[in-house]
């Protein structure tokens, strides 16, 4: 066997600078605050408007009570004024179609804040892709199935661009279609529905707002313009 005669030289670079320190304890950057679309202040009392139905449940309605003992008529039951109600439970239709992907997180967001407004047991997720009529379901997409509609009295909700997310673009006659007899069939079981759309308002659809009382999902929203709307 052959034995060197002098050692190999060390060849590895003299550095003259430390090499960058690790990540301590694998931190990872703190994710961004989310803003809601919605005006911050007024949030909860715009959700609270759009997913409540008013019923006659509230104090006597002194004025009318006296009307109905002028006429001299039996009077069967007290008249009441109308108050807002939670009670009936909400359904909210949330899209998950390409149109929709930017606001994903603002959709969750969304859903967190009506579940603590509605109630758990009262909230009812379903997710669809561009309509719900024929595919929809509380999981995986591969568990939609065709859409039934919730108790009568229900307020939907649905989150959705309805297809005209695209530069103003109307959707396709087929999708149009499938919305119209969604509504059809809601209105026909005694459900209530009201959209949100992330886009300002003179550029929704015209016939739109023929189907469901329509709002922009967005900051120039206000209590007052969803009250003027569900009510």
């Amino acid at each position: 066997m052959l034995t060197p005669l002098i050692e190999a030289a060390d060849t590895s670079p003299a550095w003259s600078f430390p090499a960058l320190a690790e990540r301590v304890g694998g931190t990872t950057e703190a994710e961004l605050p989310h803003h809601p679309l919605l005006p911050p202040n007024s949030e909860t009392a715009t959700l609270q408007t759009v997913l409540s139905r008013i019923v006659p449940e509230g104090a006597v309605d002194i004025h009318r009570l006296l009307e109905e003992i002028a006429t001299g008529r039996p009077l069967e039951e007290l008249p009441r004024l109308p108050v807002r109600t939670l009670r009936f439970g909400t359904q909210v239709l949330v899209d998950l179609g390409p149109g929709m992907e930017l606001f994903a997180r603002d959709q969750a967001e969304m859903l967190n804040r009506i579940t603590a407004i509605v109630g758990r047991h009262a909230t009812d997720i379903l997710y669809f892709a561009e309509s719900p009529l024929h595919h929809a379901g509380p999981g995986a997409s591969w568990t939609w199935r065709p859409y039934r509609p919730p108790a009568a009295g229900t307020r939907i909700l649905v989150l959705s661009g309805f297809g005209c997310h695209l530069h103003g673009a109307e959707p396709s006659p087929s999708l149009w279609q499938e919305w119209q007899d969604l509504t059809a069939l809601l209105r026909r079981s005694g459900c209530l529905p009201v959209a949100m759309v992330p886009l300002p308002q003179d550029r929704f659809p015209g016939r739109l707002a023929s189907l469901m009382p329509v709002l922009s999902w967005d900051r120039s929203t206000t209590t007052v313009q969803a009250e003027s709307r569900v009510s």
